[in-house]
């Protein structure tokens, strides 16, 4: 497991509602709070990735940003299901299957999710206020 004082940010489609329930499972699943969030449609989601070198409009993923690496698609969120409580077992159940296959899974509810969950203006986890303190560059969490 990666050190708890590496900075571990979770990037996330903040007008897609599957992806605002997701960040809200990782949050239950995550009692240490381990990760912070951004929006990639944020101001610092944005700043994240100019620093990755690509734009928000380009990516259509959850990225984890840990410390000066990056993971995307499978790669992200098999790094997060191996550190949330009760969900180990997707991980290594996942961790089975090549990630080629994983990634192409992912890209197919990429495709899919604003038609089958639908999308959103506001982003949840900026609207509730017990999520307030697990938003990334927030100037109450520096």
């Amino acid at each position: 497991m990666t050190q708890p004082s590496i900075s571990r940010i979770v990037l996330f489609d903040g007008e897609c509602i599957l992806c605002n329930k997701a960040a809200q499972l990782i949050i239950k699943g995550d009692p240490n709070e381990l990760f912070k969030f951004a929006s990639l449609q944020s101001n610092y989601g944005k700043q994240l990735l100019n620093k990755m070198g690509g734009d928000s409009a380009n990516w259509n993923s959850i990225i984890l940003v840990e410390g000066d690496k990056h993971f995307i698609k499978s790669a992200a969120v098999l790094k997060i299901l191996r550190e949330l409580r009760g969900y180990s077992f997707l991980y290594h159940i996942l961790k089975l299957f090549p990630r080629i296959f994983l990634d192409s899974l992912y890209n197919f509810t990429a495709k899919i999710r604003y038609k089958i969950f639908g999308q959103t203006k506001h982003c949840v986890i900026y609207q509730k206020i017990e999520f307030s303190k697990r938003i990334a560059n927030l100037p109450e969490n520096s």
